[in-house]
Formats: structure tokens, C-alpha cells, sequence
């Protein structure tokens, strides 16, 4: 599966708005991870669901976790999920 195909559906993952188990766990992950920092995200892409990732971005790969964490098939840089 190529990048930009993962990228377009996190991307429709985050619009529609649905939240899995998995994307709740994810999330729970980062908000603990040293390497979520604020971004400038939050005006751009509030995270109504997951608010406790509102803003963030992971820095070590740069990607919004709104988004990153919604990706089936991405992965955690840091090996975390």
C-alpha cells in the first residue's frame, strides 16, 4: 500500500468522525509519549473525538496524531503501537 493511499485514508478516517478501539488506544499511548508535542494543528484539524490529542503532532515523524493514529496500517515510529 502506498503512502499517500494511507495517508488519504487516515485522513477520511479523521472526517468521519468514528472512533475505534484500537484509535483510543493509540491515542492513550501518545498523550503519555515524550514525543508529542504541540503543533500547529488545532486550528486546522480540531479533534472533537480525541481531545486529548487536539493539537498534537508526533515529533519524531512529524505527523498529526489526529490523523497518524487513525491509519490502519501506520505504525508508531517509536515501536509503541
Amino acid at each position: 500500500m502506498g503512502q499517500t493511499f494511507k495517508i488519504v485514508r487516515a485522513w477520511k478516517n479523521y472526517i468521519s468522525g468514528k472512533i475505534s478501539n484500537l484509535e483510543r488506544l493509540r491515542a492513550k499511548s501518545c498523550t503519555t509519549c515524550d514525543h508529542a508535542v504541540v503543533g500547529t494543528y488545532e486550528k486546522l484539524m480540531p479533534d472533537f473525538q480525541l481531545k486529548e490529542i487536539q493539537g498534537l503532532k508526533c515529533g519524531k515523524c512529524n505527523c498529526p496524531l489526529s490523523t497518524k493514529l487513525r491509519s490502519e496500517t501506520d505504525k508508531c515510529p517509536l515501536g509503541k503501537w
